[in-house]
């Protein structure tokens, strides 16, 4: 049967599973007859490449370092289909995970440190509905300004028309120049290249701890409601517990956003910038979360502007 290869059809279709174990890299032995269960092989200049399970490799008393997570997109892609890699590699790179990839006939093969495991599958189902997710960059922000003003065109307070441009706008315009910006936590979500989405936190404060707080974000009107605004706040707090962030604060609807651990802030001991919010200042604790974080948040200076 011939392979899939229009791209956006594989891209549709990549359904990704992981294989049970782990795998690695090894360097077979010169003159030893090869042996066990090698699951792929690469002949080059210097030596034979094998790649099999861990525990197969220990039984056979091989060296290895990198130890990896075996995924297969399910998709039958032919051999000669352009694209297919590129896109998935560099869905991969956005979210800052390596791969390694295997093409066999039938299927294509990445194998990603074992740790980022769980990561990688959600980059490729985001993939799979033709979304990618990447740090923003300063060409961006014309594209960026004009989603945040679609996005707020409708007050989320009210749910009235915002009458000329929304303070959002302004917002970010000054958060974008703030010193309290940091460029990895501006995120935007792609969709053939076009930005549908975006997310930014910044450096606020809690007493003299350093958090963050999380906002805007945006979604084009059109594609409310279909999992971009979810990724880009799981994507935000991934980043942020890698970067060793204590934790993230908003403002925001008590209803949404406690489906991503989201929990008023007075009930972990930090209190709004204004007692009238409520319940609606809400702070996600993350690993890096510690005794001392506890005392009232300031948001990047910006904010106070409004």
């Amino acid at each position: 049967m011939a392979g899939e290869t229009d791209l956006e059809r594989l891209l549709e279709s990549l359904h990704p599973i992981v294989r049970d174990g782990d795998y690695v890299y090894a360097l077979w032995p010169h003159g030893r007859p090869l042996e066990g269960d090698v699951e792929a092989a690469v002949r080059e200049a210097e030596g034979l490449t094998v790649v099999l399970r861990r525990d197969e490799a220990d039984r056979l008393g091989l060296s290895y370092d990198f130890v990896a997570a075996w995924i297969t997109l399910q998709i039958h892609s032919a051999l000669e289909a352009v694209g297919l890699t590129a896109a998935v590699s560099a869905a991969l790179t956005h979210a800052g995970i390596s791969c390694n990839v295997l093409a066999g006939f039938h299927h294509d093969h990445l194998l990603v440190p074992t740790g980022d495991a769980d990561r990688a599958m959600g980059v490729l189902q985001l993939l799979s509905r033709g979304i990618v997710l990447r740090t923003e960059q300063p060409g961006d922000r014309p594209a960026i300004l004009a989603l945040t003003a679609q996005a707020f065109s409708v007050s989320p307070v009210t749910g009235e028309p915002v009458q000329g441009t929304p303070i959002e706008v302004a917002l970010l315009r000054g958060l974008f120049d703030s010193d309290e910006y940091i460029p990895e936590l501006s995120i935007v979500a792609e969709i053939g290249g076009d930005i549908v989405g975006h997310v930014i936190s910044t450096r606020g404060w809690v007493g003299d701890e350093p958090f963050l707080g999380l906002g805007p974000i945006g979604v084009a009107p059109t594609l409310q409601r279909r999992g971009i605004g979810s990724a880009l706040l799981q994507e935000t707090a991934t980043r942020a517990a890698a970067a060793g962030e204590p934790g993230i604060a908003l403002l925001g609807s008590p209803v949404y956003y406690p489906r991503f651990g989201y929990v008023p802030a007075v009930s972990l001991g930090v209190q709004p910038p204004e007692a009238r919010w409520g319940d609606h200042f809400q702070v996600l604790a993350l690993p890096g979360w510690h005794d001392g974080v506890r005392g009232t948040f300031r948001f990047a200076t910006p904010f106070e502007r409004l």
